[in-house]
């Protein structure tokens, strides 16, 4: 049975081209997250009004349940590989029961074979995925959540674009400000994973992004030692330069160190032996640099 936030897709359904906004996505996976990993076929999924405004964090009126289902039942979204090229929507019906107050949908047939019996899947979990403002980050999270157990996923821009739906009307500077730089920082702030990133270029034209995906652990997580959760994430600057930390664990055979996994701005990685407090003062003092600049 799924923890009922874990989202599950195929790859192929991960990387659907489609635009959706923040609302319609938090709505789709949130009965995604509800398909169970021993149901066969699909069935009517309920959620319980209560229950998915406390998903979504707000209100949900009868005119925005109406909106978000005149959307979602005419929206169609691609899945186009080297395979096959085909068009979908993600619901045959959705229904509101207004005197039980439970939204029910219905999953488009067709996509059996990317929401069920599931052999290899991209996997995401949906109290992370709610927390990021942008759709752009939601969908970003999704996609390298699928490769994080490899740690690294290149990325022609042009396929972002596509992927994302980003208007053609954005520069790169823009689609970097607006969709990588926000969801990096997104992913950083709140997530189960973080990444940074690189460009290649062709002269001076950036054409593809490079992402180094790193598992953070997440809040919900149980760490071996929870004291040192806070400092994950945390940025420092140690040796004339400034990283990041990934990592903290009790160092055993020195009283009052601890052993830190740091990651610099090119992507490496290094172990350090540093008195916990001391290293506890480098962060603040980096923190109280930002708060004044």
């Amino acid at each position: 049975m799924n923890n009922k936030n874990i989202i599950k897709t195929s790859h192929e359904l991960n990387h659907f081209k489609g635009g959706y906004t923040r609302l319609e996505l938090d709505f789709i996976y949130a009965f995604i997250s509800t398909i169970k990993d021993e149901d066969e076929r699909f069935k009517d999924y309920s959620i319980s009004l209560s229950e998915m405004e406390n998903k979504l964090g707000k209100r949900l009126e009868l005119s925005k349940i109406n909106y978000i289902f005149d959307s979602l039942i005419t929206k169609s979204f691609k899945i186009d590989n080297n395979e096959k090229l085909a068009v979908y929507s993600f619901f045959t019906y959705l229904e509101f029961d207004k005197n039980q107050k439970i939204l029910t949908v219905n999953f488009n047939e067709k996509l059996k074979p990317h929401l069920i019996q599931l052999n290899t899947y991209a996997k995401g979990n949906f109290k992370y995925l709610l927390q990021f403002k942008s759709e752009y980050s939601k969908r970003i999270y999704m996609l390298l959540s699928q490769w994080k157990n490899i740690e690294k996923k290149i990325y022609s821009v042009e396929d972002l674009r596509t992927i994302l739906s980003v208007p053609t009307k954005y520069l790169y500077a823009e689609f970097k400000r607006t969709v990588i730089k926000k969801a990096e920082a997104e992913l950083l702030k709140n997530s189960d994973i973080f990444f940074t990133f690189k460009e290649i270029k062709q002269g001076r034209k950036v054409t593809d992004i490079v992402f180094h995906i790193y598992v953070s652990g997440g809040r919900d997580k149980t760490l071996k030692e929870p004291k040192y959760d806070d400092y994950k994430k945390k940025k420092v600057y140690f040796n004339g330069a400034n990283w990041i930390i990934l990592n903290i664990t009790t160092c055993s055979k020195s009283k009052g160190y601890v052993d830190v996994q740091l990651l610099d701005e090119d992507m490496n990685t290094r172990m350090e032996n540093i008195n916990f407090s001391s290293l506890k003062n480098m962060v603040e003092y980096i923190e109280k640099v930002h708060l004044n600049c």
